[in-house]
């Protein structure tokens, strides 16, 4: 995968992080949301990781 593409993905996963983070102390520990937030960070962090040529 193009480096320009990977990055995106990196920048996706920081934002799921930081939005997990933010989403479990704002909706009152909606832990369903947090779980969504959550595993949309797991996702993309794999497809950061595991997308080397």
């Amino acid at each position: 995968m193009d480096l320009k593409y990977r990055n995106i993905f990196l920048f996706l996963f920081m934002l799921a992080f930081a939005g997990t983070i933010i989403v479990y102390f704002s909706s009152n520990r909606d832990m369903q949301l947090t779980w969504w937030f959550g595993g949309a960070a797991i996702l993309f962090y794999l497809i950061y990781r595991f997308s080397k040529k």
